[in-house]
């Protein structure tokens, strides 16, 4: 198999060319393969459950990894795998990663379409902004307890006591992403979960790498997030993160994002890059596991028609011709805010329809597409939420979801552009003291729950 300083070398020594001639390169290849494999887009049916047109997908999926290659941004080279060391790549997947540690280790693992294992779902608020440590503290704490959840997602503290801003490519940030994940262990600890595995990644490789100590910080255990640039390019810094973890001896998350509407086509083409990103992402970051990942190029939420249909296809794709885990997104990021009940119909919709179509890992926490400059915006309940959703939807077949998610839709899908509602605070959902969700935040919680269970949802509890 091709090892990751081959893929260095080929980062210094590939064919010269232009990022805007690259991009065009991207959108010409996968234009002619949506047309030669005669792919489709079911606007009326957003979970798909043609497998002739999943295998199309993965085909086309190869020979775009093979076309196109990876564009790296520091050195303006194309760097290109040959199809035999694609397949290789595929042929050698063990079908599982082991994560976390001790009673909490978990594995995700390769699932089939309507696989009845259940999925590893990290949780947490993605990359939040929190007010203070002990916000974030209890915020971290709180999402740890929660019985569906295996894993959880770093957010930072926005300055240094109390005082001095936290700023990109700067000293605080280094420090404070330090001090971030030293105060999750704590916190993990204290949930009775200790081997729990986080999810930390920081704007920097310095500062990943800062964050990495078998003590207090990032252990060997927990994964090193990274991967590929939208659209299939990759820089530096991210090739650094990865140096590291190999290094390090921790897993490696490998992800790409395909963009709807971008160089990737629309919804019948972007599943192709989706898959060629997922694949490339792999050979890149020498890893067992695939995040064919999608986003909208104009909708701030990933529960859109167009984005549950791409994300479906491309799991599916990875669930039926291969043995490599997909860590392919639900909606982890909808266009409403916490504490709102559109909040929990995009988050569901996407999720019921990744899990139902073989999604090995749903593990990118969970928040508002758009969160700004608000901190503490959010709370545990909606990582309760997204465990028990991609739990209970274990079993679902594709069909039984794309009814599920028909349903869904029309609840939220005039309000995804202009209207989707902001959303409330941690403090506006949670009596912060007893740490225990505001009594109307919690009917409101189990008034939806209630909804899930009438489209045959089994919750554990």
């Amino acid at each position: 198999m091709v090892t990751f300083w081959e893929v260095v070398e080929r980062a210094d020594m590939g064919e010269r060319m232009e990022e805007s001639a690259f991009d065009m390169k991207i959108f010409r290849v996968v234009s002619a393969l949506g047309k030669e494999y005669s792919l489709y887009y079911d606007r009326e049916n957003p979970v798909p459950s043609d497998n002739q047109l999943a295998d199309h997908v993965w085909e086309a999926g190869i020979r775009a990894a093979v076309e196109i290659g990876i564009y790296c941004t520091n050195t303006k080279r194309n760097i290109r795998f040959t199809e035999d060391e694609v397949v290789e790549a595929i042929k050698s997947a063990t079908g599982s990663v082991i994560i976390g540690a001790g009673k909490d280790t978990v594995k995700e693992a390769h699932r089939r379409i309507g696989d009845p294992t259940e999925p590893i779902v990290g949780a947490g608020i993605q990359t939040v902004l929190y007010s203070s440590p002990e916000m974030a503290y209890k915020m971290y704490k709180l999402c740890a307890q929660e019985p569906d959840t295996d894993g959880i997602w770093q957010g930072l503290v926005t300055r240094i006591d109390g005082k001095y801003e936290v700023r990109a490519n700067h000293p605080s940030e280094i420090y404070q992403y330090r001090k971030e994940v030293e105060l999750m262990r704590r916190a993990i600890a204290e949930a009775g979960r200790p081997g729990m595995f986080i999810c930390a990644n920081a704007p920097t490789a310095a500062a990943t790498i800062g964050m990495c100590d078998p003590e207090k910080g990032i252990r060997p255990t927990d994964a090193v997030s990274g991967g590929l640039i939208a659209e299939l390019k990759i820089s530096f810094d991210e090739l650094n993160r990865m140096a590291f973890a190999l290094a390090y001896g921790s897993p490696r998350r490998a992800s790409h994002t395909a963009v709807i509407g971008g160089f990737s086509g629309g919804p019948e083409t972007a599943p192709v890059i989706a898959v060629a990103g997922g694949l490339l992402g792999m050979l890149v970051t020498q890893s067992e596991l695939a995040g064919p990942n999608y986003v909208h190029n104009r909708m701030k939420t990933r529960a859109c028609r167009a984005c549950i249909w791409t994300g479906s296809l491309a799991n599916q794709a990875f669930a039926r011709n291969s043995r490599i885990p997909a860590a392919g997104s639900g909606c982890d990021h909808p266009a409403a805010g916490p504490g709102t009940e559109q909040y929990f119909y995009e988050a569901a919709a996407g999720n019921v329809g990744a899990v139902a179509s073989g999604a090995a890992a749903l593990t990118g926490g969970t928040r508002k597409f758009v969160i700004g400059r608000v901190e503490d915006f959010g709370s545990p309940l909606e990582s309760r939420w997204m465990g028990e959703v991609c739990k209970a939807s274990a079993g679902l077949m594709p069909e039984r979801a794309n009814e599920i998610v028909k349903a869904l839709l029309p609840r939220y899908e005039g309000r995804l552009e202009k209207d989707a509602p902001f959303g409330f605070t941690f403090s506006q959902l949670y009596d912060v003291e007893k740490e225990t969700p505001k009594p109307e935040y919690l009917r409101m919680y189990e008034r939806v729950r209630d909804e899930f269970r009438e489209f045959g949802l089994r919750f554990r509890q």
